[in-house]
């Protein structure tokens, strides 16, 4: 299940933030785009994963993670297949809006927390974080600019469209939860419940709506994310206007890639280990830090270090997050209160990336842009050090929260 996660999770992020970042200046040019409408689209595809989140989480108690998978696969194929052959930058937009956000929504971060959260009690974080490795982020954004001059845009967009389609004969493969073939969870506690299923009441809408902590988790993740799909829409423009090649920029793009696979295993074992919110907490507030450098003129050895952090803080904040969600509100509740949360980061993944390039096109520079992030950045951490308290309370009491505790 953890290998199954970690390709539909790789592919799915990938082929649609690793190839799209750098894709971007010749997909502005194949669209005739501005670049406040390239800012948009992977601010749309953030925006179908908020949406969709609640709706997913509510689904997959229902229908099952197997099948939502498999039909987030076919989606993100046909999207990508489909801009091959797109003409217009309405097109790309509802391409990604319809057809390749949902599809790796379906596919991707929530189901495979999900089925991990079913299969371990113990370790969840590190084993969330194996699966949620940004291993192709990695590899895609540089093998991206080298086979664009041989296969032409057209090429590695059908190339992607056929990537993703191999993925499906894997996902058949998926078993929701180990009670399905008569196992209990990876270190679960035996209770009279059974398998170490979380004894809690279900949380509602109403529930998570006037629960702080819920709030101010949610936001700090949705600033923290923000930050990374406007990072990665706008890296490369910032770099190439600074006179970096489009090569290096790339280049740096696949080193956040490549730490993003150590962060996300150090995240995990640090939530595992310690506090989550206090590891969320320090994740933001080094990333605020880091930000400055794509401000002062920096060397390419500060730049490094910024893809270094970026990355190792970026990968980190899925698998960090997660374990903070299933110590306060269980197992039990956890796909539904992660995919509320992720509604109300919505604005902040969806407004952060073209308020960015707004703000560029209007100064002149990426300045405003970049120090307003920077802000935000401050913001999310000390959000997520008011929640220290209530996960060491759930800590102390050895057993999840209830929503309305």
């Amino acid at each position: 299940m953890t290998a199954i996660g970690f390709a539909s999770f790789n592919i799915g992020v990938g082929s649609c933030y690793g190839a799209f970042g750098a894709l971007v200046l010749e997909l502005e040019r194949m669209f005739q785009a501005d670049r406040t409408v390239m800012g948009l689209v992977l601010a749309i595809v953030a925006l179908t994963h908020g949406i969709l989140a609640p709706v997913i989480g509510h689904l997959i108690p229902r229908t099952g993670i197997r099948p939502m998978m498999i039909f987030g696969a076919v989606l993100t194929s046909l999207g990508f297949a489909g801009l091959a052959v797109a003409q217009s930058s309405f097109a790309l937009l509802a391409i990604y809006g319809l057809l390749i956000g949902p599809g790796t929504a379906l596919m991707g971060t929530l189901p495979v927390m999900t089925l991990l959260s079913n299969w371990y009690d113990r370790g969840q974080g590190r084993m969330i974080g194996v699966a949620l490795m940004p291993l192709l982020v990695t590899v895609t954004p540089i093998m991206t600019v080298w086979l664009l001059p041989i296969f032409g845009v057209e090429g590695i967009l059908l190339g992607l469209a056929a990537i993703t389609a191999l993925l499906i004969p894997f996902q058949i493969l998926i078993v929701d939860r180990p009670e399905q073939l008569g196992l209990d969870p990876v270190g679960a506690r035996k209770s009279a419940g059974g398998g170490g299923q979380d004894v809690l009441p279900t949380v509602t809408v109403r529930d998570l709506l006037r629960n702080p902590v819920l709030i101010a988790m949610a936001t700090g993740a949705g600033i923290v994310a923000g930050s990374g799909v406007a990072k990665t829409s706008h890296l490369v423009p910032v770099l190439v206007e600074q006179g970096w090649s489009l090569e290096t920029s790339a280049l740096l793009l696949s080193v956040s890639g490549a730490t993003g696979i150590l962060g996300s295993i150090m995240f995990g074992a640090a939530a595992d280990r310690w506090k989550a919110a206090t590891t969320l907490a320090m994740g933001a507030f080094i990333q605020m830090a880091v930000w400055w450098i794509l401000i002062i003129p920096a060397s390419f050895g500060l730049l490094l270090i910024d893809a270094v952090i970026f990355g190792i803080c970026g990968g980190g904040l899925i698998s960090a997050k997660a374990v903070l969600v299933r110590r306060i509100f269980g197992r039990a509740n956890f796909a539904f209160v992660s995919g509320f949360s992720s509604l109300i980061s919505i604005p902040f993944l969806f407004l952060m990336s073209p308020t960015a390039g707004y703000l560029r096109d209007t100064t002149g520079s990426y300045v405003v842009p970049l120090l307003t992030i920077i802000a935000l950045l401050a913001v999310a951490g000390l959000l997520n050090m008011a929640i220290v308290r209530t996960e060491r309370r759930s800590l102390a009491q050895n057993a999840p929260m209830a929503a309305l505790a």
